[in-house]
């Protein structure tokens, strides 16, 4: 890393102070139940003072989308 480098994740921290830090289970509850409630990902990282992108990594580690799919019925089945 150079001096750039340092002064990004500087500005980042600045602007969302969790950046960079581990997740707590307390991150990971709030980001799930952020997430099944479909708040959007814009608000889930101001409410979780994170980066959006930090927050579509997480959603993706966790297998989110998955779940979500995998819980929701299918249009087909809906239809009988």
């Amino acid at each position: 890393m150079d001096q750039d480098d340092f002064d990004s994740i500087k500005k980042i921290k600045k602007e969302n102070k969790q950046a960079y830090n581990p997740w707590s289970r307390k991150d990971d509850d709030e980001l799930i139940n952020l997430f099944f409630d479909g708040v959007p990902v814009g608000e889930m990282a101001i409410k979780l003072k994170r980066t959006k992108g930090a927050i579509r990594a997480r959603i993706r580690k966790m297998e989110l989308i998955h779940i979500k799919k995998k819980a929701s019925p299918s249009s087909d089945s809906s239809k009988k």
